[in-house]
């Protein structure tokens, strides 16, 4: 299974993010507002009406939140679309994801996200239980080194400590891509929907199978990208964050009303830098797989050989 197919895919995503940064921005911000009164309105409903009803706008707002959640997969997947044919984002054209395109994206992709969860959770489980009697297994054995042999079991015993401190370091970035993974190939999944004329039944039967198309590339495409993400994620989060309004925090003191809502608004714009790229890397994943599995990435390496040919013998 080769990797760099991979990491091209992953570096021609930051590519198109950065030649198209300022309109991938704008979107995000567009539909961060609505996330925005949402969370408004249900804190307001927690402070002045009774647990009921607060529990019921707060069951809606997850509804809508999901179909949010669809739409803006849908509309950065357009927009990676827009900046590939025209050079940059078309912000008008995508976001007009039509109402019945986006009940189909939402009903397939609660049902695909489901099933998907389901089988990384039995993973995971399975990973967790094994690594937690492997725990055991060497902590008990460390234990009984460092009871019998004195000072240099004791020495055993740390070193055992300090394995399983990176076993654990590791689990949990390997939870993380599993967990990442999850989402990742959801928005892949709802490809057909954003990219191809289909309808609702052939665009399901399209996702299913370019999903267990080339499947160990694919996965590690999924995993990959999770990583990558995850690591961008702390990064940018941090960055900007933490240190952008670490100035004014250290003015104006942690009190400060202006200190506060620098601070938040700092934690907002790098949740809005670290949305796009995801959307962007499964397009191109997904073009990539659909151009091997309808052959068209063939003819164009015939063509191609075949001009080359010509060339030569000129």
């Amino acid at each position: 299974m080769k990797l760099q197919p991979v990491l091209d895919i992953l570096d021609e995503g930051l590519r198109l993010y950065r030649r198209g940064f300022v309109g991938f921005l704008l979107i995000v911000a567009i539909w961060l507002i609505p996330m925005l009164i949402g969370i408004g309105l249900t804190i307001g409903t927690a402070q002045f009406w009774e647990p009921a009803v607060t529990l019921l706008v707060a069951l809606i707002w997850f509804v809508l939140l999901a179909v949010l959640a669809v739409y803006v997969v849908g509309v950065m997947s357009r927009a990676t679309l827009t900046i590939q044919q025209e050079g940059r984002v078309n912000v008008r054209r995508s976001l007009a994801v039509h109402p019945f395109r986006l009940a189909g994206m939402g009903c397939y992709g609660f049902v695909y996200y489901l099933i998907s969860n389901l089988f990384i959770s039995s993973i995971s489980m399975i990973i967790f239980c094994s690594f937690y009697l492997l725990t055991i297994l060497l902590l008990s054995l460390g234990f009984l080194v460092a009871d019998m042999t004195g000072p240099f079991g004791e020495a055993i015993a740390m070193m055992v400590v300090v394995v399983l401190v990176i076993f654990v370091i590791l689990f949990y970035g390997l939870a993380l891509a599993l967990g990442g993974t999850t989402y990742s190939s959801l928005i892949y999944g709802l490809q057909p929907f954003v990219q191809e004329r289909l309808g609702f039944g052939a665009a399901i039967e399209r996702s299913i199978n370019l999903t267990f198309y080339r499947t160990g590339y694919t996965l590690l495409a999924f995993l990959l990208s999770s990583v990558v993400f995850a690591v961008l994620a702390i990064t940018v989060t941090i960055a900007i964050g933490v240190l952008l309004p670490l100035p004014l925090l250290m003015a104006l003191g942690e009190e400060s009303s202006i200190a506060q809502v620098g601070s938040a608004l700092a934690w907002l714009v790098g949740l809005m830098v670290i949305i796009p790229p995801m959307p962007i890397w499964m397009v191109l994943l997904y073009q990539r797989n659909l151009a091997c599995y309808l052959g068209t990435d063939l003819v164009e390496r015939i063509a191609a050989a075949g001009r080359a040919g010509e060339e030569g013998a000129r």
